[in-house]
């Protein structure tokens, strides 16, 4: 499985009604039946067996990738190959060790800055953590403090996991040069470089993000060829 425990990002549901395999504006071309083939091909080209998503996870992800400034189906492959690997293939939309834990997961986030009673662990399909990270997600989405106030609405939200992972993405990895040249490395590089990248101690996990990637590309971007560059080499 992947990280879906200690947020990586942290330093840093029903169906729907509709035609699952229509296309709208802005989404690239990128329809539902798309975006379950590529979870399925990205599962298996890391030897697991990740569910099909809901037709909610899909219109969700389509509805939500303006809120990440997703500028091409390539970028719009990238965020879903870390996203994949964040979330234990979308089934994590809360730090699977503080579900089992919260007692020690409310110590081990508490900050002076926190809202009375309120814990900042991992949630959304990034894992967002840290009261700064809700405050900031918060007003970059709202304009207000609904996610300090109410940080658990972040995992029992479609809309909301998806809604902070693509302004995760917008404030950190959108931006960045290699990012936008097609350099898948760059984009793991701004999530969890330190730890992946750069002579870090999960480079495996970076190259199984990687190989997520190869997947997922052919079936968004068909034509584009995936570049490794940025991380670990």
């Amino acid at each position: 499985a992947t990280e879906a425990t200690e947020a990586e990002t942290s330093d840093t549901g029903g169906d729907s009604s509709g035609d699952s395999s229509g296309s709208t504006s802005g989404d690239f071309g990128i329809t539902c039946d798309k975006f379950k083939e590529a979870v399925t091909k990205a599962s298996s080209a890391i030897g697991q067996s990740y569910p099909t998503p809901s037709d909610k996870q899909c219109t969700s992800f389509l509805a939500g990738m303006p809120k990440g400034d997703i500028a091409s189906a390539r970028e719009a492959a990238m965020f879903l190959a870390n996203i994949l690997w964040e979330s234990d293939g979308l089934q994590a939309k809360e730090e699977y060790d503080c579900q089992d834990l919260p007692d020690w997961c409310a110590q081990n986030y508490k900050t002076p800055e926190d809202a009375p009673g309120k814990t900042y662990w991992g949630r959304g399909y990034i894992q967002l953590t840290w009261h700064y990270n809700y405050e900031a997600a918060s007003e970059g989405l709202f304009g207000d403090d609904r996610l300090v106030e109410s940080p658990d609405q972040v995992a029992t939200d479609e809309d909301l996991a998806w809604g902070v992972s693509f302004w995760f993405w917008k404030e950190n990895v959108h931006g960045d040069a290699g990012v936008q040249e097609g350099n898948f490395g760059s984009s793991i590089n701004k999530i969890n470089g330190a730890l992946e990248c750069n002579g870090g101690t999960a480079q495996d996990k970076a190259k199984k993000r990687y190989e997520m990637y190869k997947a997922i590309l052919p079936i968004f971007a068909p034509g584009e060829l995936p570049k490794e560059t940025g991380c670990y080499n």
